[in-house]
């Protein structure tokens, strides 16, 4: 009887290996489809812009593109983290599988807040950021606003209220493993933007990103 019972803890035990491991498969799988995803995209984003900023908005709703039947109001750039991600005009279940999304805002009223999954090549690696940290949006018209990580903090999946509050410039956000909370990164503006008639500073740093992938 006992022998039994070994036999079946063991049996359980290596069906229990096999499931992790096949859950860690998934997880990478994902991963490696979202980032290519978002790698493409990013791609046709970028070749949208124009070669020259053009002068931005006061006010109101950033320009839209659309490529492959989604829209996109531009791109955000985390230098420390090496990423240079694409901004889909508007959040869902299926968009936020290819790109991350804005979830509200714009960042001509210093008010725009962008979400994505935590994909590691989307805003998994949020958490790693520091206080200081650069990030920089750019829109479709290739103008580039500079921004600074000054505030981090944790919040409920539902604390709607709470996420849009305060007078914070750009916000990024994405939940945590399991989903339980949201890894919310508060940003100020430093002032700095791109010269109106000068080459985007996005195009640069696409340049040199490992996310768009050189092609045969």
């Amino acid at each position: 009887m006992k022998k039994i019972k070994g036999y079946i803890y063991i049996a359980v035990g290596i069906i229990l290996i096999v499931l992790a491991a096949v859950i860690v498969k998934n997880n990478f799988d994902d991963n490696a489809k979202a980032g290519a995803a978002s790698d493409e995209m990013l791609e046709g984003v970028i070749e949208q812009m124009p070669t020259a900023v053009l002068p931005a908005n006061e006010s109101g709703p950033m320009p839209v593109v659309n490529l492959g039947g989604r829209s996109f109001v531009g791109t955000v750039e985390i230098p420390s983290l090496g990423l240079l991600l694409p901004i889909q005009d508007e959040w869902s279940s299926d968009n936020a599988k290819v790109a991350v999304c804005r979830y509200k805002g714009s960042a001509y009223d210093n008010d725009l807040i962008v979400c994505g999954h935590n994909y590691v090549e989307h805003f998994g690696r949020l958490p790693e950021l520091e206080m200081g940290a650069q990030v920089i949006v750019t829109d479709m018209n290739g103008m580039s606003f500079y921004y600074e990580v000054s505030n981090i903090e944790t919040l409920g999946a539902y604390d709607v209220n709470e996420m849009e509050s305060g007078q914070w410039d750009f916000t990024m956000f994405t939940c945590t493993i399991g989903g339980a909370n949201r890894v919310t990164i508060r940003c100020e503006s430093t002032g700095q933007a791109s010269e109106i008639g000068q080459e985007p500073d996005v195009i640069k740093a696409a340049r040199e990103s490992k996310h768009i992938r050189k092609k045969p």
